[in-house]
């Protein structure tokens, strides 16, 4: 089918209309639950985003039959006007008025006849064909022709929400099945190919992966799929030419943007960032694409036994497997293979970070080119939180838990434990799951996590040691955080003054007596004179304990901000070190007064059901967007695919940390671009209604210094054995590492 196209009936005898309701924001749809996308799908089922409800059918019948009563009276010739013989008077004899009233009748009859029958057979042919049902009659189509199978997209837009047309494609599968014997085993290639008599549905979303969360909907095993978003340049050729020719880009080699998700590995889907807004704001036209991947304990589920089996890291694979499919996609997507950029949010952004250590050339993963070319890390890095060796202590207890819990209480063939597992009904897992990470995500001591896999793996070693050795790929990054990464994890109502201790201590438990002390004086209560000037800030609420800025303070350095700026740091003073930008976002939102962990997102993506109607968000959106894209397409946020240049000019990061400590002398050291300081617009009633400073060009601040001075030697703390070994096969104690 044509770009452009539209799927329409065949031409009835008489003119058929259709009256259909059409839902604005079609891929915004949560409660998928169908396999559509499959070969052999029906193509029926929740969050169809061709589903504009039910259709009314009007028929225009012949003009004759159309003519009032009286004027066929008029016009008719009854028998009785005329002499009749006697034989002639005997037959039973139609008026010429009565068989004109019978014909038009049958007329009728036959025209509803046969276009209910007409309906019935395209409503059916459309639905064997899996392309939507009638739904999709009038919706501006397009069709997307893999080597897998053909897919029938739709063009969204332009519109206030969408500048630009975007072709959506959404629920795309890129490998098999997860159930059954491929459950806890790396993905599996699909076996399909692409039949030229048949289209399958790519108008909803695709299932997700089972998740952390009992109450989310829409989950099951078959959910490695995709959602790809790409401009839609015109309904023909010569429109598409025009078009490129105007914006000075070649729609067959477009940049890529790749997007994983967060959820703490536990949870999240594609669906959770609008890629289809990002693109169509984009400043430079591109590729964007989003994907599921697995999480929980059938993707991340670290033990001993589970190393033995070489079953570590599933959902790590689920995305490297993915980045190929893409490579091998591109030429059909009309994706640039050497202009590939993966992007992040929190464990998405670790993600990406791994990625960065995985394909880098000392592991030998594979003696392929990397299958992208840049990174941007959101609120998150590989040195972030902990990454432990998969039989350390805490992962082997959740290991067990986790068994316990889908009713194996004790493992007696180890050969056999993850086939038992792949026999287990698909609820009795996920339930088990479920079960542990309600008991551990409070703490923060999260469970089924990412581990070192070793040499050749995807996390091959400790990944500070990583950076240190500069083991590394060296690509154009960027990367930053928000300002109180903490306030939605740490607990609210703590008013104890050992609070931060008693957190922070419990989720690493090697910081010693000194380290706890040095971290209370380093955020200091806000009972205390320095604590009060140093959150006075913050905002008051009777939801908030006196130690809630605290916690939100030392829990946000520890997780996100200091590995974000560390792993900055490593990249820029790397030899041969590519360009690094590191941004900051300010702007304030309504749940805690704050500038909370993933607030960025609605403006990263330009989401206007996010940041419309506010002057202030629109303009720190029309910055954040631009600055991305235009990182995508040329590898520097200053500069578009044009050679135009950006109105505020992104400083790239030099560390403000040299090797000993100490603060770097450069006066260009430590800028970076601050977005969205002084902005509560998001606050309503609560803020001041100010618009602040879309962007401009700050210093990292003495404070944020302060803080990763204290928090990057002890990074180590938190990574292997947990115990400040640098090894990866012994535990015990060496030298703490130092910047």
């Amino acid at each position: 089918m044509e770009d452009g196209a539209y799927l329409k009936p065949p031409s009835w005898p008489r003119r058929v209309f259709f009256s259909n309701r059409d839902r604005e924001g079609a891929a915004n749809d949560n409660n998928n639950n169908d396999k559509s996308s499959r070969p052999g799908s029906d193509g029926n089922g929740n969050g169809n985003i061709s589903d504009g409800g039910s259709s009314t059918i009007y028929y225009d019948t012949d003009p004759e039959a159309n003519k009032s009563q009286t004027d066929m009276l008029k016009s008719a010739e009854p028998a009785y006007h005329r002499l009749q013989s006697p034989e002639a008077a005997l037959k039973p004899k139609l008026s010429k008025f009565s068989f004109r009233r019978r014909r038009m009748r049958w007329g009728l009859f036959g025209v509803l006849l046969f276009g209910t029958v007409t309906i019935i057979l395209l409503s059916t042919l459309l639905t064997r064909h899996a392309v939507g049902g009638l739904g999709t009659l009038f919706k501006k189509t397009s069709t997307l022709n893999l080597t897998q199978g053909n897919y029938l997209g739709q063009v969204i837009g332009p519109s206030t929400s969408s500048p630009r047309a975007i072709q959506a494609y959404m629920g795309i599968p890129f490998a098999q099945s997860t159930a059954g014997n491929n459950r806890f085993r790396p993905p599996q290639a699909l076996e399909t190919t692409a039949q030229a008599d048949t289209t399958y549905d790519a108008l909803k979303w695709g299932q997700i992966c089972p998740q952390g969360k009992a109450d989310t909907v829409g989950h099951g095993e078959d959910c490695l799929n995709a959602n790809i978003y790409r401009p839609h340049f015109g309904d023909d050729a010569k429109s598409i030419a025009e078009e490129e020719q105007r914006l000075g880009v070649d729609s067959k080699k477009l940049p890529v943007v790749i997007y994983v998700h967060g959820g703490a590995f536990n949870t999240g889907s594609g669906r959770e960032r609008n890629m289809a807004s990002f693109a169509a704001f984009a400043d430079s036209p591109l590729i964007a694409i989003s994907f599921n991947y697995r999480v929980g304990p059938l993707g991340f589920l670290p033990s001993a036994i589970t190393a033995k089996q070489g079953l570590l890291n599933i959902g790590l694979k689920d995305q490297q497997f993915f980045f190929e499919w893409v490579r091998d996609n591109l030429p059909a997507l009309g994706g640039d293979p050497d202009n590939v950029t993966i992007m992040g949010l929190s464990a998405g952004s670790h993600s990406v970070g791994h990625h960065l250590i995985s394909y880098a050339p000392a592991n030998k993963l594979t003696d392929k080119p990397p299958p992208f070319q840049k990174a941007i890390l959101e609120s998150g890095s590989s040195l972030a939180r902990a990454v432990f060796v998969p039989n350390h202590d805490l992962h082997e207890t959740q290991f067990k838990q986790f068994l316990a819990k889908c009713g194996i209480m004790e493992v007696i063939d180890e050969d056999m434990l993850f086939d038992t597992l792949r026999s287990l009904p698909y609820d009795t897992v996920v339930s088990a799951g479920q079960a542990i990470w309600g008991q551990y995500s409070g703490g923060l001591r999260w469970p089924f996590q990412p581990v070192i896999d070793g040499p050749g793996g995807v996390i091959p070693d400790l990944p500070l040691n990583s950076w240190q050795k500069g083991n590394v790929l060296r690509i154009p990054m960027l990367t930053g955080f928000n300002t109180n990464e903490g306030v939605i994890f740490v607990p609210q109502g703590q008013n104890k003054a050992t609070a931060v201790r008693s957190l922070l201590g419990s989720i690493i438990p090697a910081l010693n007596t000194t380290d706890l002390d040095t971290m209370d004086a380093l955020y200091p209560a806000t009972t205390t004179a320095q604590g009060k000037s140093l959150y006075a800030n913050a905002q008051e609420s009777q939801r908030f304990g006196t130690q809630f800025w605290r916690l939100d303070d030392s829990y946000a350095h520890y997780a996100y901000i200091c590995p974000v700026l560390q792993s900055a740091h490593y990249a820029s003073i790397a030899d041969n070190a590519a360009p690094v930008y590191v941004y900051h976002y300010a702007a304030r939102s309504a749940a805690y007064g704050a500038a909370d962990h993933a607030d960025e997102t609605s403006f990263v993506t330009h989401n206007m059901d996010v940041v419309g109607g506010s002057p202030g968000l629109i303009a720190i959106a029309d910055a954040m967007n631009g600055a991305w894209t235009r990182f995508a397409a040329t590898g520097d946020p200053n500069l578009s695919h044009s050679g135009a240049k950006a109105s505020f000019t992104w400083p790239r990061w030099y560390s403000p940390f040299d090797s000993n400590d100490a603060d770097s002398d450069d006066e260009d050291a430590g800028r970076l671009a601050l977005f969205g300081d002084g902005n509560d617009e998001q606050m309503g009633n609560a803020g001041t209604h100010s618009a602040g400073t879309a962007v401009q060009n700050a210093p990292l601040s003495e404070r944020d210094k302060t803080q990763c001075r204290y928090w990057w030697p002890r990074a180590i703390l938190s990574e292997g054995w947990a115990t400040g070994s640098t090894s990866i096969t012994s535990n015990s104690t060496t030298a703490r590492a130092k910047l």
